[in-house]
């Protein structure tokens, strides 16, 4: 007990040490914080590694849940009001969500959102209001009008339930503000521990994937990539079950299945795609001759409500969510080049925007944290590679890797509907982020893992080994996690 005890103590003192310290990382002048950020912080992290027990056999998902949950509430907490990617437009979603529930109507007057504008230190920089005016600042009423324009997402749904949590316990704006952030938080954490439970041969992989710092930083805020991530992670546990055959493909998992890919028409609509995935597998994997026309059925089922949702079949007037239209399908016939530039320049957005920078809207770069994440990421995705040991067939792959550059297209030619980042004539698309191909990352191993193994004779790992690898795994993931957030409690200022 005495030497479980030191132990925690001293995990704890090397937590506050990286956030003490993380500032000689920075080229910027050291100097002590003592606020009430900082004390968020070190509460968090000596807290997130005294419940944590890495060392406990089977207790990933549990460890898992525990780390995000923690750290991703100080996140929530300390990050800057409105400093997560796209947070603007998400809390606009957010609040519609919380008053209006189900259906967007053509005047909606959303009182709240323009009170959080004010105190937007990127976006309202003229005119910025201070602490004193975001401590005290009271709701107002949300006035709904007019026609109905199309369905609110329920991607929000979490952000939407903290939001009017903070409205029954106070009227300050700043409490349904971070209370959304954190229920955010939370519900991505349960996903990901649904994820590596359901997981029989992809447990580390999932962690590894589901706690990468750049994935908890971006949900700790009002943000749909929380479903996007969490739900390609459930899917490639139970998909990964599959391949490995250690799951037969019933009616039941090809409904949660597809259940799960319809989730994608409300975060990264293309990858609803993904449910056409199962459909490829040779009979083998099926349970009967019946089920594959079953999940065949539930996945025309699942495209015809996702195309209504996003008003591609038409059901009532639906309004587009973009101020721009897209130079359309027939000029990029013509004119390829720029979309086949970005989808070659992939690997780079995923390993510098994606991996090496998990913090946005930062005052300094911290080279060694850009370093640090690299080059965990492609080691540790490398070591996950050498356990995958099953031989997926030639037609699957064949299949996936169209799908991918498929769904990869789609998105990019999405984007140009954008006027933000794409006007006609320009060479390359931006605004393409590394995070949009989150799905494709998580299975490298998957198609990597049986040429690796059979190429170089690898060994799979002994059940002590596994347990081992997957301690030092949960020690680098928790610690990258607390240099990321000190790294960003010194310039997200």
């Amino acid at each position: 007990m005495m030497k479980t005890s030191l132990s925690k103590i001293m995990l704890c003192l090397m937590g506050i040490f990286i956030v003490v310290f993380s500032q000689l990382t920075l080229p910027k002048l050291f100097e002590f914080q003592f606020g009430g950020r900082f004390l968020c912080v070190l509460i968090a992290v000596c807290l997130c590694l005294l419940v944590m027990n890495v060392k406990q056999k089977n207790a990933l998902a549990r460890n898992a849940f525990l780390m995000i949950a923690i750290l991703g509430t100080a996140i929530s907490l300390i990050k800057p009001v409105q400093y997560s990617l796209d947070e603007d437009s998400h809390l606009i979603h957010t609040i519609g969500l919380s008053d209006s529930l189900v259906f967007k109507y053509s005047k909606e007057d959303l009182a709240d959102y323009k009170l959080v504008y004010r105190h937007d230190g990127i976006r309202n920089q003229a005119h910025f209001k201070g602490t004193d005016y975001w401590l005290t600042v009271k709701h107002k009423p949300t006035k709904v009008k007019g026609k109905t324009i199309g369905f609110d997402n329920p991607a929000f749904l979490p952000g939407a339930i903290g939001w009017n949590l903070g409205r029954l316990v106070s009227k300050k704006v700043f409490v349904s503000y971070y209370l959304g952030r954190i229920v955010n938080v939370l519900a991505y954490a349960l996903l990901v521990f649904i994820a590596i439970k359901l997981s029989l041969v992809y447990k580390s992989t999932l962690y590894f994937m589901g706690t990468l710092p750049s994935a908890v930083y971006i949900i700790s805020g009002f943000h749909y990539d929380y479903l996007y991530y969490g739900a390609s992670l459930i899917l490639i546990a139970l998909l990964t079950n599959i391949l490995a055959e250690k799951k037969k493909i019933t009616q039941f998992n090809a409904l949660a299945f597809q259940g799960l890919c319809l989730l994608f028409a409300f975060a990264k609509f293309p990858f609803i795609l993904i449910g056409s995935l199962i459909l490829v597998l040779p009979k083998r994997y099926y349970e009967t001759t019946k089920t594959r026309w079953g999940a065949s059925v539930m996945f025309v089922i699942m495209m015809v409500i996702s195309l209504i949702y996003t008003g591609i079949i038409k059901v009532m007037p639906m309004a587009g969510s973009l101020t721009g239209t897209s130079p359309g399908l027939l000029y990029f016939i013509k004119h390829p080049l720029p979309i086949i530039r970005t989808l070659i320049n992939i690997p780079h957005v995923i390993i510098d925007n994606f991996i090496g920078h998990p913090l946005q809207y930062v005052s300094h770069q911290s080279s060694l944290l850009i370093a640090l994440n690299m080059i965990i990421f492609i080691v540790v995705l490398f070591i996950c590679s050498t356990q995958w040991r099953y031989k997926l067939p030639l037609w699957f792959q064949i299949y996936t890797g169209a799908l991918f550059l498929g769904i990869a297209s789609l998105m990019i030619f999405a984007i140009t509907g954008d006027p933000r980042v794409y006007h006609e004539g320009d060479i390359l698309i931006g605004g393409v982020q590394g995070r949009y191909y989150y799905f494709m990352i998580t299975m490298v191993p998957v198609f990597l893992g049986y040429w690796i193994t059979s190429k170089f004779d690898i060994l799979p790992f002994t059940e002590r080994e596994e347990g081992q690898f997957q301690t030092v795994l949960q020690y680098i993931v928790v610690y990258l996690n607390i240099f990321t957030i000190a790294v960003g409690l010194y310039t997200q200022i």
